[in-house]
């Protein structure tokens, strides 16, 4: 009986290193997954600031009024 129960203390206690290391490999993996959602967040801000930047500029071509020159007609 002592030794089962002395094998018994063995296996929980590999069982919550297996546990321990699992909830880091989870971490690191969540850790990955923020910095890469970080990175677009970051991407995608200044890609807005791109589009807000050509909007601005094709709404001053548009109220432009286009250069007209007169032609004069030789006789």
């Amino acid at each position: 009986m002592e030794k089962s129960i002395d094998q018994m203390k063995k296996n929980v206690s590999a069982s919550f290193g297996y546990v321990k290391k699992d909830m880091l490999m989870l971490n690191d993996a969540f850790s990955d997954i923020h910095d890469k959602i970080q990175h677009l967040s970051i991407n995608h801000a200044t890609l807005l600031e791109e589009i807000e930047k050509l909007r601005g500029e094709l709404a001053g071509l548009k109220t432009k009024k286009p250069v007209v020159k007169k032609v004069t007609k030789k006789r």
